[in-house]
């Protein structure tokens, strides 16, 4: 997560879409600012990063010959070559602007010499794009009334497409971390084609697979294997989120026995994770991939289109069984609200 940051420099091109006919404008020099503009700009360009999710800058034939791996490592070298460096980046994204869905906007380089990253002061280079105009009225006072005119701009509430490249794991091609307000559907365009980037392995991502893996492995081999209702699975799958909102560290055997109870069960999901999740693994639970993946871990029993039943406790509860041809579930509470 960044915590604060404050520009250094900044530069900006105009990067329009090669297939609407709209062309790349580049500026002559790197853009003067006032401590006035730094001070709007700044939570501009770093509110959107509020993840703990990171990537690496990455390349088929090593991070190292990414030219966007390039173009940052020389701002870091020397924080003059931003406006070289910025006309590179610009001219790539404008390559890439080939979709008629792709915008096209204000593309800003900026440095970064302080900047805090989970705790950690570094530097970092932010690349950014802003696609969507806003309407302004501006209101002019005159000696009896007062005159209004319409004006667009670009709104300081949030970037449309940005990513922020700090100076640790270098070895590794950057820490990278990538706004969230993205537009679905631009994931490709900008995580993929321009930024060319692999997610970086730290608790995060380790949460999130291994909760993946447990909802595979909950929704596919276990029906093939054992003989279990969709609210057996429904209650695996609830065990799995309260382990992981219980928790502060993920220890495999202990996840296992919790969830999974079952010998044979356990030695079915080992089978099947065994090249994802070794059995020495452990690491810190992130909270904020948890709270990601609860949303594909589904609590709801549909029963054809009549009625839906949402599990969410005592699987002792409910009970399956079958009648004259039809199957039903019976349900048992104390209280109704």
């Amino acid at each position: 997560m960044v915590n604060e940051a404050l520009i250094d420099s900044l530069a900006l091109h105009a990067v329009g879409n090669r297939i609407n006919d709209e062309g790349l404008t580049l500026s002559k020099s790197a853009l003067n600012i006032d401590d006035e503009i730094v001070s709007l700009l700044s939570p501009f360009f770093i509110t959107p990063f509020k993840t703990d999710r990171y990537f690496n800058l990455h390349h088929p034939d090593g991070f190292e010959n990414s030219e966007i791996f390039k173009a940052v490592a020389s701002i870091f070298d020397n924080p003059e070559n931003l406006y070289e460096s910025s006309v590179k980046l610009a001219e790539l994204l404008f390559d890439i602007t080939d979709s008629a869905k792709i915008r096209g906007g204000e593309f800003y380089v900026a440095y970064f010499s302080e900047c805090t990253v989970d705790g950690e002061e570094t530097e970092a280079v932010g690349l950014y794009k802003s696609e969507n105009r806003e309407t302004f009225l501006k209101i002019y006072p005159t000696s009896d009334s007062f005159i209004l005119e319409k004006e667009e701009g670009i709104s300081l509430r949030k970037i449309d497409k940005g990513c922020m490249i700090f100076n640790t794991e270098r070895d590794k091609g950057f820490l990278v971390a990538v706004a969230d307000s993205i537009r679905s559907g631009d994931e490709k365009y900008w995580h993929e084609d321009f930024l060319n980037i692999r997610p970086f392995e730290n608790n995060y991502t380790k949460t999130q697979s291994v909760m993946k893996t447990c909802k595979d492995f909950v929704s596919e081999k276990l029906p093939e294997e054992f003989d279990v209702s969709k609210a057996d699975q429904i209650d695996i799958l609830n065990r799995s989120m309260n382990y992981f909102k219980s928790h502060e560290v993920f220890d495999k055997p202990e996840f296992e026995k919790e969830v999974f109870r079952q010998p044979e069960v356990i030695e079915s999901f080992r089978e099947f994770d065994s090249s994802e999740i070794p059995m020495d693994m452990t690491f810190e639970i992130a909270p904020d991939a948890v709270k990601k993946q609860s949303k594909i871990f589904k609590s709801v029993l549909k029963l054809d289109k009549n009625f839906h039943i949402y599990i969410h406790g005592d699987r002792s509860m409910i009970e399956h069984g079958e009648e004259n041809g039809k199957k039903y579930y019976k349900i048992f509470y104390e209280q109704e609200s």
